[in-house]
């Protein structure tokens, strides 16, 4: 299962805080074009996918960031899915701009979202970063994720959120392992 990290709202659909709810859209374009999301118990909207025949699922939680453990525990629960088998991609100002970072667990850092989903699930979740940094020192965090990417971003973010989903797709049909392994380090390149 994949959980796609953002903020339900029109006002926040263009921000660096919703690169994890453009990925979702991305994906489910891809891998479930026929397919609409559908609502999960009014904590998210979830895609029910065959891939590579197994049984996949997408979950943008639509509780706001720092409750989106709420939607992620609901659906694992219902459908049995164990911590160690979701992956959570999310903004992360720690990354420059266009890179991508794979890990099978760890930490939330300080991303609230996470934080959440940690909580309500445990530290084995995978995730998959997306890069949005740096942040000005002069602009508080919460400003600027929740603001609009600079005209360079929006334009190299196709090729960005593209090679995410690839990175996504990986992870959930071959493994995070296999994904770290081929997109942790492509990922040091830049994105033009």
């Amino acid at each position: 299962m994949a959980v796609l990290l953002g903020n339900p709202g029109r006002e926040y659909e263009r921000t660096r805080h919703n690169i994890g709810f453009m990925l979702a859209d991305l994906a489910a374009s891809r891998l479930a074009p026929a397919e609409r999301w559908r609502d999960w118990k009014g904590l998210g909207l979830y895609l029910e996918l065959e891939a590579a025949g197994r049984k996949v699922f997408l979950l943008k939680p639509q509780t706001y960031m720092n409750l989106s453990g709420q939607a992620v525990q609901s659906l694992a629960a219902f459908y049995k899915i164990p911590p160690a088998a979701v992956l959570a991609a999310y903004d992360d100002l720690a990354l420059p701009f266009g890179k991508l970072r794979l890990r099978k667990d760890g930490s939330a850092g300080s991303h609230n979202g996470m934080a959440s989903v940690i909580s309500a699930l445990g530290p084995a979740v995978a995730r998959l970063r997306l890069g949005i940094g740096p942040r000005p020192e002069h602009i508080p965090g919460k400003n600027f994720v929740l603001s609009g990417f600079s005209k360079e971003e929006g334009e190299r973010l196709p090729e960005f959120l593209d090679r995410a989903c690839d990175a996504l797709k990986t992870a959930l049909l071959d493994g995070v392992v296999t994904a770290m392994n081929r997109y942790n380090n492509d990922s040091d390149k830049p994105v033009h």
